[in-house]
């Protein structure tokens, strides 16, 4: 594994661990009827993880067959890559929109809650204020 593969891992995985601590342990939200909590798994969906080489070296025309699959298969591991954090990055721009507005409609709703209710009292107040 190159070292720029090396740093894509190791920003990806900074980048879930800072929006997991920013957030703090789900505990209480579903999405999509699915509890929210620690140890779910991702999964990506768009990528194609490209299939290993076969090596041989019984010759050294196999041998420099091999290192050749070898160099493209790097190519297309880093082109995998690429194209994973990308992904990660759209599904948890969405997901964070998800929980966002999820949050702001349960807000929203007890806050209708309570205005109805302060609206039925005040007319309560008022019917009886003018007996």
């Amino acid at each position: 594994m190159s070292l720029s593969l090396k740093n894509k891992q190791l920003t990806l995985v900074t980048a879930m661990i800072l929006a997991a601590s920013i957030s703090g342990p789900a505990l209480a939200g579903k999405i999509a009827g699915e509890k929210i909590k620690p140890g779910m798994k991702y999964k990506i969906s768009t990528c194609e993880r490209p299939d290993k080489p076969k090596i041989k070296g019984n010759s050294k025309e196999e041998y420099n067959a091999s290192v050749a699959a070898f160099e493209a298969y790097t190519s297309t591991q880093h082109e995998f890559a690429d194209c994973v954090e990308r992904e990660v990055g759209v599904d948890m721009k969405v997901l964070q929109e998800v929980v966002f507005t999820g949050g702001q409609d349960a807000i929203a709703h007890s806050q209708r809650d309570i205005d109805n209710i302060k609206h039925e009292l005040d007319f309560l107040r008022a019917r009886l204020q003018n007996k």
